[in-house]
């Protein structure tokens, strides 16, 4: 009688069980880890537009599909994802305007970056900035030729910050010069002027982010999102959301107690 009463509750344990996983929450189901078709992971803090239901992420993660690219959009920016690392929350990004078809490559016509800092924060340590100094009053000395941008139909200078020629050459270019920085990788110390600033742009730069820890949440089965009506961090679970972590474990120690 012992026997047929725990094998009448297995049968109804994984019933249970079988109905749990065909009834999945849809938020959960929607929050998959998902790519723009470059193998980029894209998950917590992330969720990307139109696939990816919102709650997948924060507000301000949100990234866009652009020709099997990843972008993110900036205030006046856009920029290409090159890689994601999630272990130390850094994101390396590359600007658009070099992975277009684009012929006239003024940095003139790019905008100083700005973000959240309570969301994105450069990376100091491994960045430099990289100054497009251009509409210039006065006439720049020769000596300072190399570091005209030779891919830009108009007058413009490309330098590094630490470049010991920066103060003549903004000196030189007098009051009505326009001076925009972009981020760039620290390099080895060669100089980078107007014939291969493009190389050091291309290899893009790390911007480090802030949002909750998810791997309390991830380890008990769920996956991170966010709830933007009481804007609070959500764990998402297969039977509905929860505060830290899913309560899988109460599953598991029925079935664990209907077979002894």
């Amino acid at each position: 009688m012992k026997k047929q009463y725990s094998t009448i509750l297995l049968f109804f344990s994984f019933f249970f069980l079988f109905n749990y996983s065909f009834s999945l929450d849809p938020i959960f189901e929607s929050c998959v880890p998902n790519d723009c078709g470059d193998g980029i992971n894209i998950s917590y803090p992330f969720f990307i537009h139109g696939i990816q239901d919102p709650n997948c992420g924060y507000p301000g993660f949100e990234l866009h599909c652009n020709n099997r690219s990843t972008i993110l959009h900036l205030p006046e920016s856009n920029f290409t994802v090159k890689h994601i690392d999630y272990n130390i929350s850094r994101i390396r990004l590359q600007s658009s305007m070099f992975t277009s078809n684009r012929t006239d490559h003024c940095l003139s016509t790019i905008r100083n970056i700005t973000s959240d800092p309570n969301r994105f924060m450069i990376d100091n340590n491994t960045t430099t900035k990289l100054y497009s100094i251009s509409s210039c009053s006065s006439n720049v000395s020769r000596v300072l030729e190399k570091y005209r941008n030779r891919l830009c139909e108009n007058e413009e200078y490309v330098m590094v910050k630490d470049d010991m020629n920066f103060k003549n050459l903004t000196d030189g270019c007098g009051r009505g010069g326009k001076i925009v920085a972009m981020p760039v990788e620290l390099g080895g110390g060669g100089v980078v002027d107007g014939g291969n600033y493009t190389e050091v742009v291309e290899k893009g730069f790390d911007m480090r982010w802030h949002a909750a820890d998810c791997g309390v949440c991830e380890r008990s089965g769920g996956r991170c999102g966010f709830n933007r009506t009481v804007f609070q961090f959500r764990c998402l679970c297969p039977d509905r959301p929860h505060l830290v972590s899913c309560k899988s474990g109460k599953i598991f120690r029925f079935l664990l107690y209907c077979t002894h």
